[in-house]
């Protein structure tokens, strides 16, 4: 379990965004912003640290539920996520692996969590921002979810057999 992914982490945002990077395996390639993507990389990275998920593509599934339900946003700037070059090269990777099968697979085998997702973000106090402001990055993450109301997966929740592909953690 990396350190933001308790409940009462005492990081700020920003170090949670470093221990974020640093699990990232010497295979797996960090994808930084640029100035065609502004901060959309770094704010869609905050929302794994903000919710407590990892860098699989399973967890991934799973903050889908929590960015579309339980995050205030522009659907414009987060559509933009998906039309960055580097994660279109992912996902057409993906897709050419996996197969609609795969992902069917991969959204039945989480969707018991991503339910219970749903139901957490309907008891958020208030939405996360998706557009994090830059005063958010040094707050603490567990003061940052307590302001939202955000009670993040426990490990015992976050119950799933990972999906095997090329670019899963432990390959």
């Amino acid at each position: 379990m990396l350190k933001y992914q308790q409940q009462d982490c005492d990081l700020t945002l920003s170090e949670g965004l470093e221990c974020y990077y640093n699990s990232f395996p010497d295979s797996k390639e960090i994808i930084e912003d640029d100035v065609h993507s502004g901060n959309l990389l770094r704010d869609h990275d905050c929302t794994h640290i903000i919710f407590g998920l990892d860098i699989s593509i399973d967890q991934e599934a799973i903050l889908d539920t929590w960015v579309l339900w339980g995050s205030s946003f522009k659907w414009k700037y987060l559509l933009g996520y998906a039309k960055l070059p580097q994660i279109k090269k992912i996902q057409k990777h993906l897709i050419a692996e996996l197969g609609v099968k795969g992902f069917l697979k991969l959204y039945w085998n989480v969707s018991g969590i991503k339910r219970k997702v749903t139901f957490r973000t309907f008891k958020m106090k208030k939405k996360w921002p998706f557009q994090v402001p830059d005063t958010y990055l040094n707050m603490k993450i567990s003061d940052l979810r307590k302001i939202h109301g955000i009670n993040i997966l426990s490990t015992e929740e976050l119950n799933y057999t990972p999906t095997k592909w090329s670019g899963s953690i432990n390959s």
